[in-house]
C-alpha cells in the first residue's frame, strides 16, 4: 500500500512539472503584434496594419495531452464529513494514505473533467467529448481556420498604398528553426514598386536584391516603400522623379547641407528621421524664404532648389549650389528625363561624371565648378546635344572643406576629400577633340583648373554659338586651329597656361564679338596678324610671360619665362581702334618698335604693361594722359603703368623714356620699383 501511495504522488508530480514547463514555454513563444511601413542659358559677362501571428510550443516529443485543472492548495470548508482540524491529512483531496475523498461538485460545471471526483482507475477514460485532448484539437482547429480566413479577407481587401500587412507561414508542427529567416515581405514591397523602379530607373544592371543596406540606392528604396507618407504607387507618374530626388539626398548626404537638409528631429530622449517638413533661407534680396525639407512627406517640387514647370509638377531644375553637397552623383540621376539645368557648383562632390548623363535628352546646362570631381570627362556626354552651358571648372588645386553627417571632413584638394587618397587632379581627357562639334547649341564652355589634355580640335569651329571658351590651366598642346575664326560670336577665350603654341590664326580678325583674349603662359610666338587690329570690341588682351620650354637631362619639361622668345613685332598704331580696350598686357615677349600716340585714344584703359620687352622711345604725351583717365590705381596698392624706364643693368640708359609711368623696371634684371 505504501508503495502505491508513493507511486500515485511521483505521478501527480510529474504531470505539475509537465504542466508546468508547457505553461512557461507557451509565455516565451507568445504571439507578436508586427508592424511596419526649358530654361535657355543666357550668358552675361561676369564670372502597415498588423496581423496576429499564430505561435505555437515547439514540439518536444511529449504528447500533447491536455494539462490538468491546478488542484486546490488548501481546503477551506468542511468535505467529505471531515472537520477542519483534519484539514492537513485530506489536503487536495487526498488522505494521507492516498486514498480519494468524495468532494462536492457543482452542477454548472459540469463540463469540467476534475480528477479529484471520482475514484483513481487506471483504465478510466472520460467520454471523448469531455476529453480535454479532443477539446484542446478542436478548439486549434477552429483557430486555424478562422486565422486563414482573416488573413485572406485582410491580404486581398489592402490597397497597396494603405497600411503594411506581413505575414508568415504557419506551421503547427514546425521544428524550431535558430538560423536567421529573411524578413517578411509587405504588400508594399509586392506591389510592383521594386521592379518598376529597377526597370525604369536603375543603371548598370543594378538589382536591389543585390545591395547592402547602406547602399543609398537601397535606402531611397526603403523611404519610398515605408517612409514616405505619400506612399506612392507604381503607376505614379511621379515615382521615378520622387526616388531619383530621394537617392540624391542619400548619395549626398543631406543631413550635412546647409540649407534644408535635415529632416530629422532630435529629442532629449529619441531622434526621429523624416519628421522636420520647414525650413528658412535667406533670399538674395534679404528676405527669408520658406522651403521644404528634402526627404520630407510634401510634394518634392517644393524641396529646397527643386525647380518644376507649374502646370505638370515635373521636375526641370535643381539648384543647390554653395550648400555642402558631399559624395558622388549617382548615375540614376540621368533618369530625369525633363531636367533642363543642373547648378551643384560650390560643393564637395566627389568622383567622377556619370557618362549616363550624355543620355539627358532636355538637359541644357550642366555646372559642376568648384567641387573635387576626377577622372575623364565621358565622352559620352557629347551626346547631350542640347546642352548649352557646361562648367567643369576648379576641380584641380582647389580647396574646399565640408563636414560631413558622421564627423569626418571632406577637403576638395585630395581625391575623394580624403588626405589619404593624395592630391586630386581634377577632370581629365581630350575633351575639345573632333567629337565637341556634337554640342551644336554650346554657348559656354568653361574646363579652367583642371587637367584635360590633347589639342583643339578644328571642329571647336562648328560651334557657331560659342560665347565663352575657358580653358586655361589645362595640359592642352598644339597650335590654335585656324578654324577657330568661325566663332564670330565668341567674346572670351582663355587659353593661358597651357602647352598652346605658334601663332595666331592669320583671319582672326574675323572674330568680331571678341572682347577677352588670354593666352599668357604659353609658348606662342609670332607676330600679330594684321586682322588681329580690327578686333574693335577688344577689351582686355593678355600676351605677357611667353615660356621657353626645354628638356633636361631628365627629359622633363622645364619652361621658364623670357623676353628673348615669344610674341614680336611692333604694336600697330591700329590698336587705336579698340577704343574699348582697358587691359593691355605685352610684357616678356620681344616686341620692339615704340609705344604709337594712338594708344592714347583707348580712354577705357586701365592696366598697361609693356616692360620685359624691346620698346624704345619716349611714351607719347597722349598715354600719358591717360593717367587723368583710367590709367590709375583707384585703390593705391598696385602700379598700372609699367615700362623699362629704370637705367639698364642699373649703369646704362633706360630702354623707353617715361615720365608717366607708375613702376619703372630694370630691363635686364627685371626689377620693378614703382615711381609715383
Amino acid at each position: 500500500m505504501a508503495d502505491e501511495n508513493k507511486r500515485k504522488k511521483k505521478r501527480r508530480s510529474g504531470k505539475k512539472k509537465s504542466s508546468s514547463r508547457r505553461s512557461n514555454n507557451t509565455e516565451e513563444g507568445a504571439a507578436l503584434v508586427m508592424t511596419r511601413g526649358e530654361a535657355e542659358y543666357i550668358p552675361e559677362g561676369g564670372d502597415g496594419g498588423a496581423v496576429v501571428v499564430v505561435d505555437h510550443e515547439p514540439y518536444n516529443g511529449e504528447d500533447l495531452s491536455p494539462a490538468p485543472v491546478p488542484e486546490p492548495e488548501a481546503v477551506t470548508a468542511e468535505v467529505g464529513g471531515v472537520d477542519e482540524e483534519g484539514q492537513q491529512q485530506q489536503q487536495n483531496g487526498f488522505t494521507e494514505d492516498g486514498l480519494a475523498v468524495a468532494m462536492a461538485v457543482d452542477a454548472g460545471a459540469e463540463d469540467d473533467y476534475v480528477y479529484a471526483a471520482i475514484e483513481y482507475d487506471p483504465d478510466s477514460k472520460p467520454p471523448l467529448h469531455r476529453n480535454r485532448r479532443f477539446r484542446v484539437y478542436t478548439c486549434l482547429a477552429i483557430v486555424l481556420v478562422a486565422a486563414a480566413v482573416a488573413v485572406t479577407v485582410i491580404y486581398v481587401t489592402k490597397g497597396a498604398k494603405g497600411v503594411d500587412e506581413l505575414y508568415t507561414d504557419i506551421n503547427v508542427n514546425s521544428l524550431p528553426t535558430f538560423a536567421p529567416t529573411p524578413s517578411p515581405l509587405t504588400n508594399r514591397e509586392q506591389s510592383g514598386i521594386i521592379e518598376q523602379i529597377e526597370a525604369g530607373v536603375l543603371q548598370r544592371g543594378a538589382v536591389f536584391a543585390n545591395m547592402t543596406v547602406e547602399d543609398p540606392r537601397r535606402l531611397a528604396l526603403e523611404w519610398i516603400l515605408h517612409y514616405d507618407q505619400m506612399q506612392l504607387n507604381s503607376d505614379d507618374v511621379n515615382l521615378y522623379q520622387r526616388y531619383v530626388l530621394a537617392l540624391l539626398a542619400f548619395s549626398l548626404d543631406s543631413l550635412a547641407w546647409y540649407y534644408c537638409g535635415n529632416h530629422r528631429m532630435v529629442n532629449a530622449n529619441e531622434t526621429v528621421d523624416f519628421v522636420q517638413e520647414d525650413c528658412d533661407v535667406a533670399a538674395s534680396t534679404g528676405l527669408i524664404v520658406t522651403h521644404k525639407v528634402w526627404l520630407s512627406s510634401t510634394d518634392e517640387c517644393e524641396w529646397y532648389g527643386a525647380k518644376c514647370s507649374a502646370n505638370d509638377g515635373v521636375l526641370r531644375g535643381l539648384e543647390l549650389m554653395g550648400n555642402d553637397l558631399i559624395g558622388e552623383l549617382p548615375p540614376e540621376i540621368s533618369q530625369l528625363r525633363f531636367l533642363q539645368y543642373i547648378a551643384f557648383n560650390g560643393n564637395c562632390l566627389y568622383g567622377t561624371i556619370p557618362p549616363e548623363m550624355g543620355s539627358m535628352p532636355n538637359l541644357l546646362s550642366l555646372e559642376l565648378q568648384g567641387n573635387g570631381l576626377s577622372g575623364e570627362i565621358p565622352e559620352e556626354l557629347n551626346n547631350a546635344n542640347k546642352l548649352q552651358l557646361l562648367n567643369g571648372a576648379m576641380q584641380y588645386q582647389y580647396s574646399f572643406q565640408c563636414v560631413a553627417s558622421d564627423g569626418r571632413t571632406v577637403n576638395t584638394i585630395f581625391s575623394k576629400g580624403d588626405p589619404e587618397n593624395g592630391y586630386n587632379w581634377g577632370l581629365m581627357g581630350s575633351t575639345l577633340g573632333d567629337n565637341v562639334n556634337k554640342w551644336k547649341s554650346m554657348k559656354g564652355l568653361h574646363l579652367f583648373d583642371n587637367s584635360i589634355t590633347g589639342t583643339l580640335s578644328p571642329a571647336l569651329g562648328d560651334l557657331k554659338y560659342l560665347v565663352f571658351l575657358r580653358a586655361h590651366n589645362n595640359a592642352i598642346q598644339g597650335l590654335i586651329p585656324n578654324e577657330i575664326v568661325k566663332l564670330n560670336k565668341l567674346r572670351e577665350m582663355y587659353l593661358h597656361q597651357n602647352g598652346v603654341f605658334g601663332d595666331f590664326p592669320p583671319d582672326i580678325g574675323l572674330m568680331e564679338d571678341l572682347q577677352d583674349l588670354r593666352v599668357h603662359e604659353n609658348e606662342m610666338w609670332g607676330y600679330l596678324p594684321d586682322t588681329f587690329w580690327k578686333l574693335t570690341k577688344m577689351k582686355k588682351l593678355w600676351l605677357q610671360d611667353t615660356l621657353d620650354c626645354e628638356l633636361d637631362e631628365a627629359d622633363e619639361v622645364k619652361c621658364m619665362r623670357s623676353r628673348d622668345k615669344g610674341f614680336q613685332g611692333s604694336i600697330s598704331p591700329e590698336v587705336g581702334n579698340m577704343k574699348k580696350l582697358s587691359q593691355l598686357l605685352l610684357n616678356n615677349n620681344p616686341f620692339t618698335g615704340v609705344l604709337p600716340a594712338e594708344l592714347g585714344l583707348c580712354k577705357e584703359l586701365s592696366r598697361l604693361h609693356v616692360h620685359q620687352t624691346f620698346i624704345t622711345g619716349v611714351v607719347p604725351n597722349e598715354i600719358c594722359l591717360l593717367r587723368d583717365e583710367e590709367l590709375f590705381d583707384h585703390t593705391g596698392q598696385i602700379g598700372v603703368f609699367y615700362a623699362d624706364c629704370r637705367p639698364n643693368n642699373k649703369t646704362q640708359d633706360p630702354y623707353i623714356s617715361c615720365d608717366c609711368c607708375s613702376d619703372c623696371c630694370d630691363h635686364t634684371h627685371g626689377v620693378c620699383v614703382a615711381d609715383d
